[in-house]
């Protein structure tokens, strides 16, 4: 039963037991014999192929390197592989096709993981806006200094902010919860009659990095960007296909936690399982330095059990679930972080 897996996946979280297995355990292994005889039967090909395979989990950051002064920190580096690449026209440099933001497409959400806008890639985090057809944009830093993140658009209702070919007007705005929420207008010179509608929720309880969100007002942060892709998606043209534009700072902290979150989510909604590791890995692979902060990983662990709780997957009277929640309160504090 569903319950029953969960309850074997709240295992997860005893820390004390986890630490007395060996992860070399879990390696898939092969018998010698076995690994001899299989090098012999294929010979060369077989070589090659494994070669191969090893090559192709290699990363690079060949554009990174190439486009520093885009870069808001140089050890936040940028995987040529995932990457967003502008498109260039008229008005572009032929060369000038990089950002520094990730796209991530899987069953479980199309995402775009992005550093926030400098003023000086204020026209590339536009260009990406337009070029991917982008609807719902996810801010999950408060905006409170122009250090943090470039303003890209205006609060006020009836305010509007010209950029080069793009002006970006706030149509309406309201408060939910933790969020504030924008319906902004856009526009692009080289295209008059294709005016677009983007909806914009900054969640402005994660301030400081180390003094996270409690769960449920992340899930309830979740469930509103939930609501309002889902609007998004029912009318226009092509949009189904539009990624979730989703930014903190770095894009990797706050951006990493709330991607990761919303694809497991998604995950237990629909098929009532969880991969957790597989997940992280996945964005992991993708996006450099994403769940590298302890913080940010037991805010991801509890979240999503808060969430199996609400979806009935496991009972919260439960003493697995109740000793799993005090597990991951009690397992980092903030100077292990």
């Amino acid at each position: 039963s569903s319950g029953g897996r969960y309850l074997e996946m709240l295992a997860y979280f005893d820390i004390s037991e986890q630490e007395k297995v060996s992860m070399q355990k879990n390696v898939i292994a092969e018998d010698v014999d076995d690994f001899i005889g299989r090098m012999t039967s294929m010979g060369k090909s077989q070589m090659m192929a494994d070669h191969d395979n090893m090559h192709r989990k290699q990363r690079h950051i060949f554009s990174f390197t190439e486009n520093l002064m885009k870069n808001r920190y140089k050890n936040i580096v940028l995987f040529d592989e995932g990457a967003v690449i502008l498109s260039t026209g008229k008005r572009d440099k032929s060369s000038d096709t990089y950002i520094h933001a990730t796209n991530i497409k899987t069953k479980f959400g199309n995402y775009v993981l992005a550093q926030s806008p400098k003023p000086e890639t204020l026209n590339d985090w536009y260009r990406m806006i337009w070029q991917l057809n982008i609807a719902v944009i996810v801010c999950l830093i408060p905006l409170s200094t122009k250090e943090d993140c470039a303003k890209y658009f205006e609060r006020k209702v009836g305010k509007k902010l010209k950029h080069k070919r793009f002006t970006i007007r706030t149509m309406t705005t309201r408060r939910e919860e933790d969020c504030n929420i924008y319906e902004l207008k856009f526009s692009n010179k080289d295209f008059k009659e294709d005016d677009r509608m983007i909806h914009l929720i900054n969640f402005t309880k994660w301030k400081i990095i180390v003094r996270p969100p409690e769960p449920r007002k992340f899930l309830a942060m979740m469930r509103s960007v939930w609501a309002t892709e889902a609007s998004a998606n029912s009318v226009g043209d092509d949009k189904t296909s539009s990624p979730t534009l989703v930014h903190g700072v770095t894009g990797t902290r706050r951006t990493g936690t709330y991607v990761i979150m919303s694809m497991l989510c998604r995950q237990m909604s629909e098929h009532h399982q969880i991969s957790l590791l597989k997940v992280c890995s996945r964005v992991r692979h993708f996006r450099y330095s994403v769940m590298r902060n302890r913080i940010c990983f037991t805010v991801l662990l509890e979240s999503v059990l808060v969430f199996a709780a609400d979806q009935g997957l496991v009972d919260r009277s439960n003493v697995d679930f109740q000793n799993a929640i005090k597990n991951i309160r009690n397992a980092v504090t903030i100077e292990e972080q």
